[in-house]
């Protein structure tokens, strides 16, 4: 009988472990360059700094127009359903006819 080992987990482990501090360190390696940093400074930062900043003046804040009275809105009627010939005729149309008892008006 073959007796079953537990090594192959214990070598996955492993070259992941070293897949991943390997990758660490070249990227340590190739970041750690001193690159283009001159450590003086850049024509960018001289226009920063010699960039002129208009002087924003406000106007004062204008006092409020006196209020002459409140009108209210005009209030919408509204459609009536029962008289508008349209909204009957397309109920109608498509089957949407009323079930409820006739009103005591003659509606």
């Amino acid at each position: 009988m073959a007796q079953k080992s537990g090594t192959g987990w214990f070598w996955l482990v492993l070259g992941l472990l070293a897949g991943v501090g390997l990758t660490l360190g070249v990227l340590l390696f190739l970041n750690s360059g001193s690159g283009d940093d001159s450590g003086g400074r850049t024509l960018a930062d001289d226009a920063a700094a010699n960039a002129v900043q208009p002087e924003v003046v406000l106007p004062a804040p204008a006092t409020p127009a006196e209020k002459t009275g409140n009108v209210p809105p005009p209030g919408d009627a509204g459609i009536d359903p029962a008289s508008d010939d349209q909204i009957a005729d397309d109920a109608a149309a498509s089957g949407m006819t009323s079930r409820t008892p006739p009103t005591p008006d003659g509606e």
